[in-house]
């Protein structure tokens, strides 16, 4: 399944969020394939990729970590 996820980062750059979506890359890569990274602004990206598995894509996005990053980073995501 084909995705774009147009990401929005509230307190931070898009530098500082590339840093940190870089980050879980290499675990992102068992679940998503062709995945492009878009800088759109100083605050916003497009992330386009094909989930190959749902379910471990959803628990790795889930992880508490993560979601506290995504929380101070004030990030926002919007899948189209």
């Amino acid at each position: 399944m084909k995705v774009s996820a147009e990401v929005t980062i509230g307190n931070g750059t898009y530098d500082d969020w590339l840093k940190f979506f870089i980050s879980y890359e290499e675990e992102r890569g068992q679940f998503v394939t062709n995945e492009v990274i878009e800088k759109t602004s100083e605050n916003s990206a497009l992330v386009t990729f094909e989930i190959v598995n749902l379910d471990g894509l959803t628990e790795l996005s889930s992880r508490a970590d993560i979601l506290e990053t995504e929380k101070s980073m004030q990030i926002t995501t919007a899948i189209k």
